[in-house]
């Protein structure tokens, strides 16, 4: 099969490896090499995919690695898209697969902690390895790892940050999609939208341009494949479920992954930004308040629950995320349980104009409580949400 990628039979493994975005940026990656025609094989944390069958992946499992590679050799994939975890680096889970391309998102103090170094030495024994390395310099550990590894080609989303071979550049903002440029050192550069209202994920979408690009894909083809641009469906990162009000399920259980999707979502709302969150059940109390905090950007807050085990109090963890909403200085703070009633009535309740953030879970789709397990999907209570607005508006008229 004669692909816009040009050759017929080359085949590739890419990797992805950092903090955050890494799930983003496999599924951004996907999308470009899927519109140029080429298979593609995918090992994230929200599925396993190979071609057209797909197996998804739950919290804390430890899908088969290995397998997968088989698998997609077995059925003669063009590109094998491995999204790796710290564990799975650790524990040599690629094996001796060459990695044709990896790719570096950031590694975030915050999330890292004491593993900053150990984690920055993983990443930079892949990157070496990699036929072509691609780092993300917006961070110092992506300018302290682009140093490491020789040859790398760097890409910066900064005005102020390192000088990078790619630098992106914001032409637009709006309410649904971000227009932006990517230009290399050389001068050529690629103008394209992105379909997903946050900044921070144009620096992925980048990444996942720039990895397509130095495999020596032009500007005309990425043109020519996505005339109406960047368009993909990442399942619970920045995954917009309905409109007016504007929905999105985000997997942000953390305080700075809270952040970073409110404050770009609080740009570009219209009228109110309201987030429906929660701390785990393993989410020490400190944590649980800055969770509190960082939800705090919105205008309105829903504290509700989600995973915990029998140990754990649901009431007295909801009571920490409040605290911390109201420390930082949050005035419209409601606390509703379960998880399925919060989602419903926050969206049941919100103005068109609104946009409603449904925080923590993402993809996932099953919640556990205490000792029981139940089937919870926050986009499927989203969608409730909508049909009980949409009922009760129509009740009104």
């Amino acid at each position: 099969m004669t692909t816009e990628a040009g050759d017929v039979d080359e085949r590739r493994t890419y990797a992805v490896v950092g903090s955050t975005g890494k799930a983003t940026t496999c599924y951004l990656l996907d999308h470009v090499l899927a519109a140029l025609g080429r298979s593609t094989a995918l090992f994230s944390t929200v599925e396993i995919r190979v071609g057209a069958e797909h197996t998804p992946v739950e919290r804390d499992s430890r899908p088969d690695m290995t397998a997968l590679l088989e698998r997609a050799d077995v059925a003669r994939i063009d590109d094998t898209i491995l999204e790796l975890r710290w564990p799975e680096l650790t524990a040599g889970a690629a094996g001796d697969r060459r990695i044709d391309v990896a790719v570096f998102t950031d590694l975030d103090p915050e999330v890292e902690g004491d593993d900053l170094g150990a984690r920055l030495d993983l990443a930079a024994d892949l990157l070496r390895r990699a036929g072509r390395a691609i780092v993300l310099v917006d961070d110092e550990a992506g300018a302290a790892l682009a140093r490491r590894v020789p040859g790398a080609v760097t890409v910066g989303t900064r005005s102020k940050g390192p000088d990078a071979d790619w630098q992106l550049s914001v032409n637009a903002s709006r309410v649904d999609h971000i227009d932006f440029t990517i230009t290399h050192r050389t001068g050529r550069s690629v103008s394209t939208s992105l379909w997903i209202p946050t900044r921070f994920t144009a620096g992925f979408a980048a990444l996942a341009l720039v990895a397509v690009l130095e495999t020596g894909i032009t500007g005309s083809m990425i043109g020519r494949v996505l005339p109406k641009g960047m368009r993909p469906v990442v399942p619970g990162r920045i995954e917009r479920v309905a409109d007016h009000p504007r929905c999105v399920v985000d997997i942000s259980h953390n305080p700075f992954r809270l952040r970073r999707a409110l404050v770009p979502l609080r740009h570009t709302t219209r009228g109110r930004l309201v987030v429906v969150v929660a701390a785990r059940g393993t989410d020490t109390p400190q944590t649980r308040r800055q969770i509190g905090a960082a939800a705090a950007h919105a205008d309105s807050i829903v504290v509700t629950d989600d995973d915990y085990g029998p140990e754990d109090d649901p009431a007295a963890i909801r009571a920490d995320v409040i605290a911390g909403a109201r420390e930082a200085g949050a005035r419209s703070v409601s606390e509703v349980s379960p998880r399925s009633i919060a989602i419903r009535g926050a969206v049941a309740l919100a103005g068109r104009d609104d946009t409603v953030l449904v925080a923590g879970r993402g993809h996932l789709t099953w919640l556990r409580s205490g000792d029981t397990r139940e089937h919870l999907d926050d986009r499927e209570e989203v969608r409730a949400g909508i049909a009980q607005r949409d009922g009760r508006h129509a009740g009104s008229g």
